[in-house]
């Protein structure tokens, strides 16, 4: 937190106790005889003055050194660019065994966080295929591999892939229009990622919990609302947990 206060722009000072890992501020001595005789009387609080520093993972899990430009934030490389490609070719084309195969690589590569908001935009684009049941779990399954890759940091993003997720459990669709299309194992799905969404990236973004629970405790309460997304709101809070 900024202190406000008279004095110079320089960062306050802090030292370590031997005793643990908890750092405190340096008082320094002022000479109080200097500071009632000064004659430059301050007519206010000097600017914030704010010192950063940033340190970024490499793909090993190694701090890079500071100033030092990772690949993770650099321009798309050509690489970069082919392998968005021909993943999201593969989950959204009609080879199944290329598709797991490709969900797999995406939930382990240690080199993609680049790409991290290429592929929730193309989660985002549930909406556009809110009659393809096949298309819209393909888009979750590929929500579902970047929630479990250890090695991205969703940050910000959790909130769009959450209104991706919910979208898919809580909107009427226009699958579900025809009874012969199973739209209820969607919910299922979508609900279950929810729960893996909050609990495990949750602590990213603040108010994230009651945000989901309003949502869904008003989708639940609104008479208007048909029955397929009283069924997402009710799987959903059963998929958060009792409490």
């Amino acid at each position: 937190q900024a202190v406000c206060g008279y004095g110079s722009q320089d960062a306050l000072p802090f030292r370590a106790i031997k005793e643990g890992e908890l750092y405190f501020q340096e008082d320094r001595e002022v000479n109080l005889v200097d500071l009632a005789l000064a004659t430059n009387i301050p007519k206010g609080c000097a600017e914030t003055a704010v010192r950063v520093h940033i340190s970024y993972l490499d793909g090993k899990g190694n701090l890079e050194p500071q100033g030092a430009v990772p690949s993770a934030v650099s321009t798309l490389t050509d690489d970069l660019l082919k392998y968005y490609q021909h993943v999201t070719r593969a989950v959204l084309g009609d080879d199944p065994q290329l598709m797991k195969v490709a969900l797999q690589d995406l939930q382990t590569n240690s080199k993609i966080a680049a790409l991290l908001p290429y592929f929730v935009y193309v989660v985002s684009g549930v909406k556009s295929v809110s009659h393809d049941l096949e298309q819209l779990n393909r888009l979750l399954h590929i929500a579902r591999s970047l929630i479990q890759n250890p090695f991205l940091c969703l940050g910000s993003y959790v909130r769009s892939l959450i209104a991706s997720v919910m979208y898919c459990a809580l909107e009427p669709l226009a699958a579900s229009i025809n009874p012969l299309n199973d739209h209820w194992t969607l919910r299922d799905y979508a609900a279950m990622l929810l729960s893996r969404i909050f609990w495990t990236h949750g602590d990213l973004v603040s108010g994230l919990y009651h945000q989901i629970l309003l949502s869904l405790q008003k989708v639940l309460a609104d008479p208007v609302r048909p029955l397929c997304s009283h069924y997402g709101a009710v799987v959903g809070l059963h998929a958060l947990g009792w409490k």
